[in-house]
């Protein structure tokens, strides 16, 4: 049966309205479907992230810990031990680990260390070993991030002759201080360790200073040592700005 002409608009809106639809549906889905998957991959992406900092901070805290617990056992062997020989290693051991514990500790909370601020950490440690003994410590740091090549080492350099003048300058409980200066400009690194202990006319070989020499070899720096008898003990160590590979 032939369609009247009233007819006609209301099948072709019917039509119209069916097919805007689905095509209304078809341009949503191209839009919504692209916009989840790339939110699921960024959700992806943020669990695995979330997953890799929790792994490397539980790292960190088993690498502290393990520190501690060096310090610990060689606590315990210190207390055991008589041989002063003995002694004497041990102690420098447990000096070298508190260094690299106290760096570690600052590099696990702000990244790349300060090395002022690990001299303040170092000089709080020594004064909480030698509390009780009439020892004073000054330092002067200027704030200065130093390439990795350098700074841990560094750390060591300047634990040991801090541990040296403490146990090597103020005999019989001596009164005295420990002065730590530290500086970096375009020509290199400058740090000073000076007491004003009783001094010598020169320092023998075993006054703790071979390590120090053979780190500071190993950095391409140079050391100079002043020192004479109730003049205290001055050592300098410089350091390249740039350290070139070795070959």
């Amino acid at each position: 049966m032939p369609h009247t002409q009233s007819e006609l608009p209301l099948a072709s809106a019917s039509s119209i309205s069916c097919v805007s639809h689905r095509t209304l549906q078809r341009a949503l889905c191209g839009l919504v479907r692209p916009t989840l998957w790339k939110r699921s991959v960024f959700a992806w992406g943020d669990s695995l992230a979330t997953a890799a900092d929790m792994r490397i901070a539980e790292l960190e805290r088993r690498v502290l810990g393990g520190y501690q617990l060096l310090q610990a056992l060689i606590g315990i062997r210190l207390r055991a031990v008589t041989d002063p020989e003995s002694r004497r290693h041990l102690a420098w051991l447990s000096d070298v680990t508190a260094a690299m514990s106290l760096f570690n500790k600052r590099a696990v909370a702000e990244g790349p260390v300060d090395f002022a601020g690990y001299l303040d950490d170092a000089v709080a440690f020594w004064r909480r070993s030698c509390e009780g003994r009439p020892i004073r410590f000054e330092i002067r740091a200027a704030s200065a991030v130093l390439p990795d090549s350098q700074a841990l080492t560094l750390a060591i350099i300047a634990h040991e002759l801090i541990s040296n003048a403490v146990r090597h300058a103020f005999p019989d409980d001596g009164r005295g201080a420990v002065a730590i200066a530290f500086s970096r400009s375009v020509e290199g690194v400058s740090l000073v360790v000076r007491d004003s202990g009783i001094g010598a006319d020169q320092l023998a070989a075993g006054d703790g200073l071979g390590l120090v020499e053979g780190l500071v070899e190993h950095l391409q720096g140079s050391m100079t040592v002043e020192t004479s008898p109730g003049g205290g003990v001055g050592v300098r160590v410089r350091l390249p700005a740039e350290p070139t590979s070795a070959h």
